[in-house]
């Protein structure tokens, strides 16, 4: 017989409790170039990272694992946002 994990509490669709709401807390303020969320649907909860930049790769990621999404950003190529170069002559 397989034993089952413990029971999460937001698993089930509940609130989040304090761990899960610090986590987040923390990727927000070490990650400010990406918007965080935790979604559960169907009792699977699940942590997104959506950059604001379409410059940034990977744009969005989706793990059930706050380490791995740490580790995702960590990795993430935040390119420069292309500008226009103009050059002036003075008259």
């Amino acid at each position: 017989m397989t034993s089952l994990p413990p029971a999460v509490p937001h698993a089930a669709g509940l609130p989040a409790g304090p761990r899960d709401t610090d986590e987040l807390a923390l990727l927000a303020a070490d990650f400010p170039a990406f918007r965080l969320s935790r979604e559960t649907v169907l009792g699977r909860t699940r942590y997104v990272a959506r950059s604001t930049s379409l410059a940034t790769h990977p744009h969005t990621v989706i793990t059930d694992d706050p380490a791995e999404l740490r580790a995702a950003l960590t990795t993430t190529d935040h390119a420069a946002p292309v500008t226009r170069a103009v050059s002036f002559k003075p008259r």
